[in-house]
């Protein structure tokens, strides 16, 4: 039997009549003309949304400066790269042309601000990167060196580059909140670097889910570690076929709004490969853009728990959420008066049904940000106990990934020390050691102190815990660097276990 052939050309149309054939199930017979026009508009519909927003997607290269077959790099300009200009094709004979990684960014600023994910970039210490942007009329490609690298944030894996450029056209945020399944999206990416003419490629098909858990590697042995958020929950899942390059591009609506930055397919064992994932353009996501934008490091809350999931019993009686197994002393919960067994059903009026759900919502918020609990309590597991709602505000949460976060705004010190929530500097095994005494019960910790400094000499070190300034209680990094700053002469630090005198400089 001979297979039926349709014509590659008209394949798109063939869908987008299928798809109309669905809103129209039972047309006239004969009545072809308005069902070929309303395919016609859904087409031109993704047309014009393309035209919205390919200008704002740019094709990213990345050399590593540290390959021994580029020992002229250093001194290597972007603008004679062959395959970042009109005519010739890299040799991939030729190191110095082929880059070891590519990708695509979205510029989010006119002044030359490009957001991609931070596995693209890597180390901004070991590589250089080339941006190309599409051609425009008359024009030849735009070849865009990087100025510098903003910041880099591995846990959300965000990133932020800013290139020599002030007439880029930013692309227009959409709102990832309002998604439903079914709904048509277009990726825009670098699919196997094809974009060295900084012409992005499109490729189209449906939000096949949300909040969806990025796969895990468990062919590296054991239990793979959740190293991002997004291990937790989150994520656009789409049909989209996201080939390797997409990376950092973006997915669109038909609006041409961007409602989220691909950032992985999944091609792990298993996974149907044209399964892929996009990071949402939720509030969460725009907080730490502007703050990677800004060359600042992002900071994210801690609660200071330990869930798990319900029991069988529990779900069977109808209950819904996620317990608490312990609850860390002089931590924001134990502050709020949370305790062991307690339940949390909803956090900022998200339902939750398993401790990674959770972690996922805690996960997402920055460090300070005041979050809403809703709480049941009760010992009997049958029984749905005490309901209420609390309001708690988040310290910091250590990070440990094998990725460092990166920005061109340091980290602040005072007389050669730094300082931040407690919980961002020590282990959780050590919150529950140290913070027991009702002295440490607000503490601040001690992230770095600089040999021979002011602070070095007086006696501070990494790790101690801190309450007052001058007798004065400080009870968050901001409000310590708030009340040293005009502070001049000798100046009093309350420790937990001692009091010492930081002279000036």
């Amino acid at each position: 039997m001979n297979a039926v052939r349709i014509d590659h050309r008209h394949k798109f149309r063939a869908m987008l009549l299928t798809c109309v054939a669905l809103v129209f199930p039972n047309p006239v017979f004969g009545d072809e003309p308005p069902v070929l026009d309303a395919a016609l508009a859904l087409e031109q519909a993704v047309v014009n949304a393309i035209a919205a927003a390919e200008r704002s997607v740019v094709a990213i290269a990345r050399f590593r400066t540290d390959d021994p077959a580029r020992p002229e790099l250093d001194d290597w300009t972007v603008r004679l790269w062959p395959g970042g200009a009109v005519g010739p094709v890299p040799m991939l004979s030729d190191r110095m042309q082929v880059p070891d990684e590519f990708a695509a960014g979205v510029v989010i600023d006119r002044g030359g601000y490009i957001l991609t994910n931070f596995h693209v970039l890597g180390d901004p210490d070991k590589n250089r990167y080339v941006v190309m942007a599409g051609r425009r009329p008359l024009e030849a490609v735009q070849v865009l060196t990087v100025d510098q690298v903003q910041a880099g944030d591995p846990w959300t894996d965000l990133a932020v580059l800013k290139v020599d450029a002030d007439d880029l056209e930013p692309i227009t945020f959409g709102d990832a909140n309002r998604l439903r399944k079914g709904q048509f999206v277009i990726s825009l990416g670098n699919p196997f670097n094809i974009a060295r003419d900084g012409e992005v490629s499109a490729s189209w098909g449906i939000i096949s889910n949300l909040g969806r858990r990025i796969p895990r590697d468990e062919t590296a042995g054991g239990a793979a570690p959740r190293e991002r958020l997004y291990h937790y929950g989150g994520l656009i899942q789409t049909d989209a076929k996201l080939n390797m390059g997409t990376s950092g591009g973006a997915l669109i609506n038909l609006k041409g709004e961007m409602i989220g930055l691909t950032t992985a397919m999944a091609s792990l064992e298993g996974f149907e490969k044209s399964l892929g994932f996009a990071i949402p353009v939720d509030e969460s996501f725009r907080t730490t853009v502007e703050t990677l934008k800004s060359g600042r490091k992002a900071e994210f809350g801690f609660l200071g728990v330990e869930p798990r999931d319900l029991s069988a019993a529990m779900r069977r009686s109808g209950r819904q959420g996620v317990e608490l197994a312990r609850v860390v002393p002089a931590t924001p919960a134990a502050r709020a008066g949370l305790r062991p067994g307690d339940i949390i059903t909803r956090v900022n009026d998200v339902p939750l049904y398993d401790s990674l759900d959770m972690m996922c919502q805690l996960g997402k918020l920055p460090a300070g940000a005041t979050v809403r609990l809703a709480v049941q309590r009760g010992a009997d597991p049958t029984q749905r106990g005490r309901f209420f709602l609390t309001a708690v505000d988040l310290a910091k949460k250590q990070i440990p990934l094998a990725h460092r976060a990166y920005s061109i705004v340091p980290d602040p010190t005072w007389r050669g020390m730094g300082v931040d929530y407690a919980t961002a500097v020590l282990l959780p095994t050590q919150l529950q050691q140290r913070l027991q005494s009702d002295r440490a019960a607000n503490a601040l910790g001690v992230s770095q102190v600089e040999p021979e400094s002011a602070a070095w000499r007086a006696g501070v070190r990494p790790g101690n815990l801190l309450t007052h300034v001058n007798g004065q209680p400080v009870t968050t990094p901001d409000q310590f660097f708030e009340t040293v700053e005009t502070l001049e002469g000798d100046v009093r630090l309350r420790l937990v276990t001692e009091e010492l005198t930081i002279p000036p400089p």
